[in-house]
């Protein structure tokens, strides 16, 4: 491509920094490099190399925004760009106005053929989100705006004493968002809490009575693009 070559392959310890760019209306409908049809706004990607599909954290390193997405097509191949996010991961890293980033990607491991995207906006299970910056009047900006559902709180049994903490916010709402969108998996709750002097809201997944029940439980959140989690002793 443009002079050239690109030899596609598995690399599990990719971990590299570089330009991001994005695609969206132009594209939206195509099919991508693995058939799929690219949706502008799913949390996708296009990547030269890294398998497809794949899922991948992108990090903006000029705000500190992670997101996981899917990689389902290949690019970009232009200059030093080291991948192509969807309109909607690049609203999610804020620089879709600008249209570049420095960002660095991670490779995370194999997707599921025919799983449904990941979380819009993922954060380390230790790591308060930041509030998003305000978005632009997109079909996704519309879809964020509907009431959210509020996750019921957990009442613990006995015996249960690990959980996993998979996400910690500063905002209420996108707490509530990606608790959500995990609940499928099992049982999750959102508690509020303090960080300093801020309020933060953490969400948790699952109750077990011991701790090698919770280590086998973060590796089947990987298909809903959680990473990281974190166990919790809750004595």
């Amino acid at each position: 491509m443009a002079g050239r070559t690109y030899y596609p392959a598995r690399n599990d310890r990719y971990d590299e920094i570089g330009i991001a760019s994005w695609y969206g209306p132009n594209f939206h409908g195509r099919p991508t490099a693995n058939g799929e049809h690219f949706d502008q706004n799913l949390m996708t990607a296009a990547h030269t190399t890294l398998p497809i599909p794949s899922i991948a954290e992108v990090t903006n390193l000029e705000n500190g925004r992670s997101i996981i997405v899917r990689i389902n097509d290949r690019g970009p191949f232009v200059d030093d760009r080291i991948i192509d996010l969807s309109r909607a991961a690049a609203t999610e890293l804020d620089y879709i106005g600008r249209g570049l980033a420095q960002v660095r990607v991670r490779y995370l491991g194999p997707a599921l053929e025919q799983g449904a995207p990941p979380p819009r906006t993922w954060y380390a299970a230790n790591e308060a989100a930041p509030s998003p910056a305000p978005e632009p009047a997109t079909q996704y900006a519309q879809a964020v705006s509907e009431p959210v559902p509020q996750t019921p709180a957990w009442i613990p049994e006995a015996g249960e004493r690990f959980t996993l903490q998979i996400g910690a916010f500063s905002d209420p709402d996108n707490a509530q968002r990606f608790a959500s969108r995990i609940e499928s998996a099992g049982q999750v709750w959102v508690q509020p809490g303090q960080s300093g002097n801020a309020a933060i809201y953490r969400v948790y997944f699952g109750r077990w009575s011991d701790e090698g029940s919770a280590h086998a439980a973060r590796s089947t959140l990987a298909d809903w693009g959680v990473y990281d989690a974190r166990i919790v002793d809750l004595h």
